[in-house]
């Protein structure tokens, strides 16, 4: 009886191609009916783990990112200080109203001050300092304060404009201005006020500070539009003339690496496509292969993207880049059904094509798919995101191949034949027993050697200063900015406490041992919240403090030029004032905001987070032991530093899933095949291993997380290889298969390697550290794999 071309079957198949699809894409949809945007991350910190420290230090270290990546800095430089100040002006002036900019602060002069002193006044009697206080505790100290108010006062030697003075005949104003001017400058370091802004001249030449926050559309690095491409449409035109910008920030870094990345993207795509569709008009000389098997790879493409973007609200721009290895591993289904339905003449239909192929693609997915699954179990989203992705295309291509490829028909009888195929030499290394042993004792003994030679080099090491590496002008910029604002934090304290007063007594004592411990030495001054907003208890001091100068209040008016009685209101003022406490969410002026928001992280998960942070590591070591002091509420973190130790742990991690997911592998093939199938297809990742630890140690690459990743992929993408063989040796004995057709099977196979180790292989040459390092630890894999493969 004749089959019907479109039989119940190949509905089912059909009927489960489109509720996969339409599931993904649907759910996809929806979720921007609800509110969802497009969003593609390019944030270099979001492609690392969070804190190992537990949810809450895991949001600390959110939010710290987020605050840097949004900071940027731009020093604008000539010889000529007023050519560099008018340059300065007119980007402000451009960018001050600009959309993707949260604020933008080029002033530090009248203005500032100004609105430093109408805040401060309110509070003027609980900002004394302790040296301040320490004076007012005797009488003595009490009147030179005094007198010392009068002469700056008749003395013009003042910050305060002296327009509150019949309020604050002790110019506390004034102490208060000077104290929160220092903690800005802090910001700014060697940066001083000059003209009205900030600036600093560093060999011969004048730097003018902007500094900027981007808002949130600002700091999309992945779009044509953001913050820093506004930054740079404006100061490109101007940079001549001997001016010159110098850029520094995160966003700015992050940036390039995303234009990179996205430039690779297209690259690797356009060059990994374009070798698929060469081959594939090679080898069919018919439209229909190349058209499906394109059709297929977009199809998982777009599947995967929907998948992940609905699953995490967003996708990074790095797991697009290893996406596009999809190509080659979506492409490895296609050849092996397309030169079966073109070829094999034993075969009279798509559906027995499908029958054919099906057990070994089954096992070809199977594998793949828990390597990935595995990726699933990682402790951060970068790699959560990689596996759903992959899991995604990769089933996408497999419902494809064996869904709709079966409803094509066949090619005439007399064109069902692949000419190129009679150059391809089919190896028969696998049935020379003798030659397969030697070979295998000899590879597993000389990579033995090499490894043992340089084992000192496959230690587990992430060093996070490798993995970006800044180059050219920003290389430049950034140590340009270093030398001349002598401003480079590599860590910070992070504390926390039950309450807000609690946080801000134990930020109090951080500072007051940094104070002793920086004495004397340069770059010293570090950040803090509590130097604009004291402890209750340090403002009740200062209050204390402040109310014994009122007894001096009616010989300070008559001095001043008062008339009689002034103390009498002075002293209402003060009683009235006695519960107008400070506190971190009072609505700041902009210059202390800015500050105050990125070190003030408020409440996280019931307790009070904040940042001390140093401008420059003095020494780790006392930092630790100043942590210390305090116990568990104090936290020194040297953000790269400890990430790359939090990656080693990683490492840890991935070789326990490495072994996990190898022993699942073989549990799998062992209901499958024999103890000696099974062995043998085992081996083939066992053997890459070996490879890539040969190469790594002869390179001097030591064992990192992003390399080891690969590792587990060419587990599945490298089982692929042996499985088709063995089905195909299998066949070939049961005498299922004769004449040319033994042939097939291993010429797709060597397709499948050329197309995939291509697509990785292109990753090698990625600029980016963890995409060169994964795709050159994958293509050495899969070239591995090949080999064993043949014996």
């Amino acid at each position: 009886m004749q089959k019907k071309p479109f039989s119940q079957k190949n509905s089912f198949y059909v009927t489960m191609w489109l509720v996969f699809h339409m599931v993904i894409i649907l759910a996809f949809s929806l979720s921007f009916v609800f509110g969802k945007k497009l969003d593609i991350d390019s944030d270099l910190f979001h492609i690392l783990p969070a804190s190992t420290l537990g949810p809450a230090m895991g949001e600390v270290d959110k939010r710290l990112s987020d605050a840097t990546s949004q900071n940027i800095f731009v020093l604008v430089s000539h010889e000529n200080f007023d050519t560099a100040k008018s340059t300065a002006e007119l980007v402000y002036n451009q960018l001050k109203e600009n959309r993707f900019f949260a604020s933008i602060r080029l002033y530090a002069g009248d203005n500032a001050i100004t609105s430093i002193e109408d805040f401060v006044h309110d509070y003027r009697w609980n900002l004394l300092d302790d040296e301040a206080i320490q004076e007012l505790s005797t009488a003595e100290g009490r009147q030179s304060f005094a007198d010392k108010a009068v002469s700056k006062a008749y003395g013009s030697f003042t910050l305060s404009s002296l327009s509150y003075l019949d309020e604050d005949p002790f110019l506390l104003d004034d102490e208060a201005i000077t104290d929160y001017l220092g903690a800005i400058q802090d910001a700014s370091t060697s940066m001083t006020a000059k003209d009205g802004v900030l600036a600093a001249e560093y060999e011969g030449k004048w730097y003018v500070m902007i500094r900027g926050t981007l808002n949130k559309e600002g700091s999309a690095m992945a779009s044509n539009d953001n913050g820093v491409t506004a930054l740079y449409s404006v100061c490109g035109p101007l940079e001549k003339d001997g001016v010159r910008f110098v850029y520094s920030g995160t966003a700015f870094n992050s940036h390039k690496s995303s234009t990179s990345a996205i430039n690779e993207i297209g690259l690797i795509s356009t060059v990994s496509l374009t070798i698929v569709i060469l081959i594939l008009l090679l080898i069919f000389r018919t439209g229909l292969p190349l058209v499906a098997s394109v059709a297929s790879i977009f199809v998982s493409l777009a599947t995967a993207f929907s998948a992940t973007h609905f699953v995490y609200g967003r996708l990074h721009i790095l797991t697009l880049v290893l996406g596009t290895s999809l190509i080659g591993s979506c492409i490895d289904y296609s050849l092996h059904y397309f030169v079966n339905w073109k070829a094999n003449l034993t075969l009279d239909s798509g559906a027995s094509v499908r029958k054919f192929l099906f057990k070994g693609l089954v096992l070809s997915l199977v594998s793949t798919e828990i390597c990935y699954f595995i990726l699933l179990f990682a402790p951060f989203d970068l790699l959560k995101q990689m596996g759903v992705f992959s899991m995604t295309g990769i089933m996408s291509s497999f419902l494809t191949v064996i869904c709709i490829y079966p409803l094509f028909k066949l090619p005439q009888e007399n064109k069902r034949r692949i000419p190129v195929i009679k150059f391809y030499k089919h190896s028969r290394l696998a049935q020379k027993k003798n030659l397969t042993l030697i070979v295998t004792c000899s590879f597993i003994l000389i990579t033995g050697i090499i490894i043992a030679l340089n084992h000192k080099n496959l230690r587990v090491h992430n060093d996070m200063y490798q993995l970006y590496v800044m180059e050219g002008r920003l290389k430049e910029d950034d140590l340009t900015v270093t030398e001349v604002t002598q401003y480079d934090p590599r860590g910070w304290f992070i504390l926390h406490a039950k309450t807000e007063e609690e946080l801000l007594q134990i930020e109090e004592f951080v500072c007051q041992r940094l104070d002793e411990f920086g004495r004397g030495k340069e770059g010293s001054a570090y950040l803090a919240t509590s130097r604009f907003v004291p402890s209750k208890a340090h403002q009740k001091k200062s209050r204390e403090a402040a109310r014994k100068l009122l007894e001096l209040a009616p010989g300070q008016y008559e001095l001043l030029g008062y008339e009689e009685g002034e103390e009498l209101y002075l002293a209402e003022e003060f009683d009235s004032s006695e519960e107008n406490y400070l506190l971190p969410n009072c609505e700041f002026p902009e210059s202390v905001s800015s500050l105050v928001s990125m070190l003030w992280l408020g409440q996280i998960d019931g307790e009070y987070y904040s940042v001390v942070m140093p401008v420059r590591e003095l020494s780790r070591d006392e930092y630790i032991k100043i942590a210390a002091e305090k116990g568990d509420n104090v936290i020194y973190e040297n953000k790269m530093r400890d990430l790359g130790l939090g990656l080693d742990r990683l490492t840890y991690i991935i070789i326990i899933m490495f072994i996990v997911a190898y022993l699942v592998i073989f549990v799998v093939l062992k209901f499958f095949y024999t103890w000696k199938q099974a062995l043998k297809i085992a081996s083939i990742p066992l053997l890459s291993v070996l490879l890539i630890l040969m190469v790594d140690g002869i390179i001097g690459q030591p064992i990192e997380f992003f390399g080891l990743t690969g590792m587990i992929l060419v587990f599945g993408l490298g089982l692929d290889y042996i499985i088709y063989m063995v089905e195909n040796i299998k066949r070939e004995k049961k005498g299922l298969i004769q004449n040319e057709i033994p042939k097939l099977e291993p010429f797709a196979i060597f397709l499948s390697f050329l197309t995939t180790a291509l697509s990785f292989g292109a990753l090698a040459f990625s600029t980016f550290v963890p995409v060169h390092t994964m795709g050159l630890t994958i293509f050495l894999g899969l070239i591995g794999a090949f080999v064993c493969t043949l014996f």
